[in-house]
């Protein structure tokens, strides 16, 4: 059985960058505009970041507005007869055609989702997005959700985002950070336009994406975020939230420390939820890489599956547990998106979403929902995660509401706050990045009240979810090609991590006035070959490098008259206990050499050997913890 996303060979390590296109004439005239403006050379990313944010937030609007002009034809035929149920139950296998057709004439060397592929062009292809990308993850992902398919239209506009951002950059000639730069701000334009939340797209960039946190980076993707919103806004003239979400929907629910508590199980078991769902996830992609069948025709295989649970289900139409998600659907409610089962769950009243029945039949509906994300998705159709994280997140978060109702010694939890909650944990927790799966809740919903748990059982699932399974939905898919990606923690582990934690070498120290021929006597009876240099009172003085003994060795039959003194360097600057990883890490780059002497700042005694090898063992110890 091969790898759980596919062939190892299908990722090319390194793809080439194409020469820009543009004209010498128009990257002349942008930079004497700057140079006559007395712009710096960054000024022209945050204008590049506007037009990017404008760009995309046309082109998600106009995605997000097709499918959901198609989903709406799609309901009302589904509506008309019984007929036309059962042609509406079928059509996930005409979008997993075309899906198939899209793919063969848009083909690509990644199976994985949109952003997954993102994340493999910034950290291993310098940024490098063909556009074609584009319209394949448009085409393909709305055929795939207008069907019926479990999966969302998020993940396909960051892909496409951040090609437009790939594209521009390389048009005009950047070098690759600042095409890293721009691909991010696509990738944040897309996120904020679609879901009119800018924050969230911010945040999601420099958590999920790019995991980087500096002003550099941060300031145009703001940029690109607001700008790509405010088009939206401008465009439909409107301010809504998605699901209707409204502040009377906590006015009777008031959120005290009592409750604290209470969200911060729900953020625990929301995060092993998350877990399981990444685990479910990768084990859809085995099974679907096992079969001996063409990898273009598994979407095939995975709609008819999906269009057999429909059929089983179908027949639950009547019950009081379809009724509880969505009383007004005629195909089941894991079809599609489930955005307008998530606005059933919100507009429904508390007493509709309580008792151990209504909690039994929500948890069932959810693992039907995960059960059919991994058909559509496993089997390699094209969409997100997002949304499918989201329903799920929704369904554990009323299933929770219901268990507090049912149990009299527990506080009530309000179904619209569990719910929210629920939804941002439950993404936070997928994508390993709580501050947007929080803030993207919070600018769904625009309600303070349920921020401050919103961000608790975030973190709290977040952290719940890397200690059952280290990697991100997003990650496991790069994770299974041998491709690990730092995280934003990176540098603060450096930082965080002084000499003093890290094991010495023991020194072996040398007098100025020994021979250089003594060294080498060291060196093959101890093996060592570096050598801190003390005075006559033990303090250091200066450092003698094994590629400093080695140079001596060609004048061997001088080396009894050469003296350490003369071998010495004394700009070696030495490192003190308190010094951390970074300061570590420069110092090794400054001298280029595989150890360092450490010594006490009072007495200046030497305290042993920091080994360059022995530092980087540490340090990715210290970084799988996180």
């Amino acid at each position: 059985m091969g790898p759980p996303f596919g062939k190892p060979n299908i990722i090319s390590p390194f793809v080439p960058e194409r020469k820009p296109i543009v004209s010498a004439v128009v990257r002349r005239l942008l930079y004497r505009t700057a140079s006559a403006l007395r712009l710096s050379h960054e000024w022209h990313v945050l204008a590049l970041a506007a037009v990017i944010g404008i760009v995309v937030g046309g082109l998600a609007l106009g995605f997000i507005e097709s499918i959901n002009a198609l989903l709406r034809t799609v309901s009302a035929y589904a509506q008309g007869s019984s007929t036309a149920f059962w042609v509406a139950l079928g059509l996930p296998i005409v979008g997993a055609a075309v899906t198939v057709l899209v793919f063969r004439l848009i083909p690509s060397t990644f199976r994985g989702h949109g952003i997954s592929r993102v994340l493999l062009a910034v950290h291993r292809q310098r940024s490098v997005i063909p556009l074609s990308l584009a319209p394949r993850q448009w085409i393909a992902s709305s055929a795939t959700i207008v069907s019926g398919g479990s999966a969302g239209p998020e993940g396909p506009i960051v892909a496409i985002g951040s090609a437009v951002g790939s594209a521009l950059a390389r048009w005009l000639g950047l070098d690759a950070s600042r095409r890293t730069t721009l691909l991010g701000c696509g990738a944040a334009a897309g996120l904020a336009a679609v879901f009119d939340a800018p924050i969230a797209g911010v945040f999601f960039v420099l958590e999920v994406i790019l995991r980087d946190f500096t002003p550099r980076t941060f300031t145009p993707i703001v940029i690109a975020a607001v700008t790509a919103s405010a088009t939206a806004q401008s465009l439909l003239h409107s301010t809504q939230p998605p699901f209707g979400i409204g502040p009377g929907l906590f006015n009777d629910a008031p959120l005290t420390l009592v409750h604290l508590p209470l969200f911060s199980l729900l953020g625990v078991l929301t995060g092993v939820a998350a877990a399981g769902f990444g685990l479910w996830m990768k084990a859809a992609h085995r099974t679907f890489d096992s079969l001996p069948i063409r990898s273009s025709l598994r979407p095939l295989v995975g709609a008819v599956a999906l269009v057999g649970l429909g059929a089983a289900t179908a027949t639950l139409s009547e019950t009081a547990m379809w009724r509880v998600v969505a009383p007004a659907s005629s195909t089941p409610p894991f079809y599609g998106t489930g955005y307008g089962l998530i606005g059933h769950l919100l507009e429904a009243s508390p007493e509709s979403l309580a008792g151990l029945g209504i909690m039994g039949a929500l948890l069932a509906w959810a693992l039907l929902k995960v059960v059919a994300t991994a058909l559509t998705l496993g089997s390699g159709s094209a969409g997100g995660l997002f949304a499918p994280g989201l329903v799920v997140g929704a369904l554990l978060g009323a299933a929770f509401s219901a268990l507090t109702n049912a149990i009299p010694a527990l506080p009530d939890v309000s179904p619209a706050a569990a719910i929210l909650v629920g939804m941002g944990s439950f993404v936070a927790a997928g994508a390993h990045a709580p501050l947007a799966g929080a803030f993207l809740v919070y600018e769904l919903s625009h309600s303070y009240t349920v921020l401050l748990p919103l961000l608790l059982a975030a973190v709290l699932a977040t952290v719940t979810a890397r200690l059952v399974h280290r990697e991100s939905i997003y990650t496991a898919e790069l994770a299974a090609f041998n491709i690990r990606l730092g995280t934003i923690a990176d540098h603060s582990i450096m930082r965080r991590t002084a000499v003093s934690d890290i094991r010495l070498t023991e020194a072996v120290t040398v007098r100025p006035t020994d021979s250089a021929q003594h060294l080498v006597d060291l060196g093959e009876r101890q093996s060592v070959h570096d050598f801190p240099v003390i005075d006559a009172h033990g303090r250091y003085r200066g450092f003698v490098s094994g590629s400093d003994v080695r140079q001596a060795l060609v004048y061997r039959d001088a080396l009894k008259l050469l003296t350490v003194s003369e071998l010495e360097r004394t700009d070696f600057n030495p490192l003190e206990p308190d010094d951390t990883l970074d300061t570590a890490m420069e110092r090794f780059g400054r001298h280029e050499t595989p150890v360092l002497p450490v010594v006490d700042p009072v007495s200046q005694q030497v305290l042993g050997l920091l080994s360059r090898s022995h530092l980087l063992k540490v340090y990715q110890s210290a970084l799988e913890e996180t």
